[in-house]
C-alpha cells in the first residue's frame, strides 16, 4: 500500500509540472504586461508545492527503483528457466537429428554395397572371348583393366601382335606396288599395249572392291585373325603364280591379279576387328598408326628394292616369287603364334556371350541412320580419292608439268612417303598424349587428326596448284622443283594422321561391327579410288591439260567439305546398334 501511495505522489509532482509547462506556453502568447505579476505570484505558489513534494518523491522513487529491480530479477529468473528449457529442447531435437542422419547413411551404405555387389557379379561373370566371334559393345561399365588382361607378359604378346600385323600391311603393298614397276619389262616382254596396260593395272582393283562388304562380314562372325590369315594367303597366292599365269595368256594373269585383290580387300576389315578386340581404348591410336602405318613402309620398301630385284635377281619373275614366299612365310608364323591365341583378347560378360550366340544379324539400317558412320563414309572415299589419285598420276604430272625425267621422278615420287613414314612415327605418340595426359576427349582427338589430314593437304595442295599454274614446263627452275615436292611432301606428311582419326573410327563406335563398318566405308573408298583415277583424266581434257584445276584443286575442295563434315558430325561416344 505504501508503494501506491508513493506511486500516486509521483504523479502528481509529474502534473504540477506539465501545467506549469503548459501555463507558461500561453503566457508566452499573451501580452506581459497584463499578467505579469500574477503569473509571478502564482509560479511562486506552485514553486513552493513542487519543492515541498519533491523531498519526499526522491524517497519515493528510491523505492519504487529497488521494487522495479526486484521485479527486473524475477522475471530475468522467468526468462533464464524458460531458455534452458528451450536449450533442452532444441539439444533433444539435435540428438533425433543425428539419429536420423546415421539411419540415412546406413540406408545410402547398404545401397552402395548392392550396386557394388552387382558391378562385382558382373565382373565375375566376365568370361575370355577368342578372336573367331563377334563381341558387343562395352556398356557394362567394367573398367578396361579388368576387360582386358594388362600383365607385362600379355602386353608383350599384344604388342608383338600389332607388329605382325605391321607386317602383314607391308607384304600387302609390296604386292600391289611389285606390279608397277614390273609392268614395263613385262609389257616389253608380251608387247602389251596401253589399254592392256590398264587392264592388268585395274584388275586388282575390281578384287580389291569385290570383297570389302564380305570380308567386314566373314570378319565380325568367324572373328579377324582367321579371315586374315586366309586373306593373306589367297593374296600371297596369287602373286606367286602371277609369272606362270602371265606365259599362259591375259586372261590367266588379270584372274592371278584379281586374286591378289580379292585377298588384300579383307585385310582393313579383318585388322579392324582385331585391334577391336584385342586392344584396349586408351592404346587404340598407338596400335592403328601401328598397323596400317605397313601400308606406308610397304610402298616405300616396294618403290626401292623391287627394281634392284628385276635387276639382279633374275627378272621381273623374281619379285613375284620373293613377295609370293614371303607372305606364306608370314602366314605360318601367324597361325603358329596368334591366331588362336586368347589371351590378348577382350573378355565379355555372359549377357554378351548369350547375345553373341543368337547369331549375327547386321544392323544395316541403324548404321544408315548412324551421322557419325556418313561421316566415317564421307572422310574414307575422300582419303582413297587423294591418295590413289596422286599415286596414280604423280609420275605423269612430274614428268609432264615439271619436265623431271623417268629416273628422277621414280626418286621424287618415293619422298612423299618418306614424309609419310617420318611423321607416322609422331602422330600416336602425340595423340596419346593429347587423350591420355593433357584432358583432350576422344572425339577432340579423332577431329583433329582428321582436320591435320585434310585441311593440311588442302593448304600443300592449293600451293601446288598455283604454282603450277603460274609457272609453264618451259620456266621450271629447279627452284620451282623443289617448291613442289616440299608442298607434295608436307601433304603425305599430314596425311599420317588418319591413322589416328579416320581409321580408329570404327572402333571407337562399335568393336563388335566395326569390321563390317570398315567394309562398307572401304567399299567407297575403293569407288573413290576408281573415280578419282577417272575423273582426273577427264578434267585433263576438259581444262586442256591444266594440272591445277584437274588433280590438284578439286582434291583440295573435297579435303575441306570432307573436314568440315567430320568436324561437324563426328562424336567417338560407343554405340549400341542392337538396342
Amino acid at each position: 500500500d505504501d508503494d501506491d501511495d508513493d506511486v500516486n505522489d509521483l504523479t502528481r509532482n509529474w502534473k504540477i509540472t506539465h501545467t506549469l509547462h503548459v501555463v507558461n506556453f500561453k503566457l508566452s502568447r499573451t501580452p506581459r504586461a497584463m499578467f505579469a505579476s500574477t503569473s509571478n505570484q502564482t509560479m511562486m505558489i506552485r514553486a513552493n508545492k513542487t519543492a515541498a513534494r519533491s523531498s519526499s518523491s526522491s524517497s519515493s522513487s528510491s523505492r519504487i527503483q529497488n521494487k522495479v529491480t526486484f521485479r527486473k530479477r524475477q522475471q530475468l529468473s522467468k526468462n533464464n528457466a524458460t531458455s534452458s528449457e528451450f536449450s533442452s529442447r532444441v539439444i533433444d531435437s539435435s540428438f533425433h537429428l543425428k539419429r536420423e542422419k546415421e539411419a540415412s547413411v546406413a540406408a545410402t551404405t547398404t545401397t552402395t554395397t548392392k550396386a557394388s555387389n552387382n558391378n562385382n557379379n558382373k565382373r565375375q561373370n566376365v568370361i575370355a572371348k577368342a578372336g573367331g566371334g563377334s563381341i558387343a559393345e562395352d556398356t557394362s561399365g567394367i573398367p578396361e583393366s579388368e576387360r582386358f588382361d594388362m600383365s607385362e607378359g600379355t602386353n608383350k604378346k599384344r604388342w608383338g601382335m600389332v607388329f605382325a600385323l605391321f607386317v602383314a600391311f607391308v607384304l600387302c603393298n609390296l604386292d600391289k606396288v611389285n606390279m608397277s614397276v614390273a609392268i614395263v619389262p613385262m609389257a616389253k616382254s608380251f608387247g602389251w599395249t596401253a589399254t592392256q596396260k590398264g587392264l592388268v593395272a585395274s584388275a586388282f582393283f575390281w578384287g580389291y572392291a569385290f570383297t570389302q562388304i564380305p570380308g567386314g562380314w566373314l570378319s565380325s562372325k568367324y572373328g579377324g585373325k582367321a579371315v586374315l590369315f586366309y586373306g593373306v594367303i589367297l593374296w600371297s597366292l596369287g602373286t606367286l603364280i602371277a609369272p606362270w599365269c602371265a606365259t599362259l595368256g591375259m586372261a590367266p594373269l588379270l584372274a592371278s591379279r584379281f586374286l591378289v585383290g580379292l585377298g588384300e580387300g579383307v585385310a582393313p576389315s579383318a585388322a579392324t576387328g582385331i585391334l577391336a578386340k584385342t586392344i584396349p581404348p586408351s592404346q587404340r591410336s598407338k596400335a592403328v598408326t601401328a598397323t596400317f602405318g605397313g601400308l606406308d613402309v610397304g610402298s616405300l620398301l616396294g618403290l626401292l628394292i623391287a627394281p634392284p630385284i628385276i635387276l639382279f635377281l633374275g627378272g621381273w619373275q623374281a619379285v613375284f616369287y620373293l613377295f609370293g614366299f614371303l607372305g606364306f612365310a608370314w602366314g605360318a608364323w601367324w597361325w603358329l603364334g596368334f591366331a588362336n591365341d586368347k589371351s590378348v583378347d577382350m573378355k565379355e560378360t555372359a549377357a554378351e556371350t548369350a547375345k553373341a550366340a543368337g547369331g549375327l544379324n547386321i544392323p544395316w539400317g541403324k548404321f544408315a541412320k548412324s551421322k557419325e558412320f556418313w561421316a566415317l563414309m564421307v572422310a574414307h572415299f575422300t582419303w582413297n580419292y587423294f591418295s590413289y589419285g596422286l599415286l596414280a598420276w604423280l609420275p605423269s604430272f612430274l614428268s609432264s608439268a615439271l619436265n623431271v625425267s623417268l629416273a628422277k621422278s621414280s626418286f621424287l615420287s618415293i619422298l612423299p612417303y618418306l614424309s609419310t613414314v617420318a611423321v607416322t612415327t609422331l602422330v600416336a605418340p602425340i595423340t596419346d598424349s593429347l587423350e591420355n595426359k593433357n584432358g583432350f576427349s576422344r572425339t577432340d582427338v579423332r577431329k583433329l587428326s582428321q582436320t591435320l589430314c585434310f585441311g593440311g593437304g588442302a593448304v600443300a595442295l592449293s600451293t601446288v596448284g598455283f604454282i603450277v599454274s603460274k609457272t609453264p614446263a618451259a620456266a621450271v627452275t629447279n627452284t620451282t622443283i623443289v617448291m613442289v615436292m616440299s608442298a607434295l611432301a608436307f601433304c603425305f606428311g599430314m596425311g599420317a594422321w588418319v591413322r589416328t582419326g579416320l581409321f580408329c573410327g570404327h572402333q571407337d563406335l562399335s568393336p563388335k561391327y566395326a569390321s563390317i563398318m570398315l567394309g562398307v566405308t572401304n567399299t567407297a573408298a575403293a569407288i573413290g579410288s576408281l573415280l578419282s583415277t577417272f575423273f582426273i583424266g577427264y578434267f585433263m581434257e576438259v581444262t586442256n591439260g591444266s594440272w591445277a584445276w584437274s588433280l590438284f584443286y578439286p582434291i583440295a575442295i573435297l579435303q575441306v567439305a570432307s573436314a568440315l563434315i567430320f568436324s561437324a558430325l563426328w562424336k567417338s561416344t560407343p554405340i549400341d546398334f542392337d538396342a
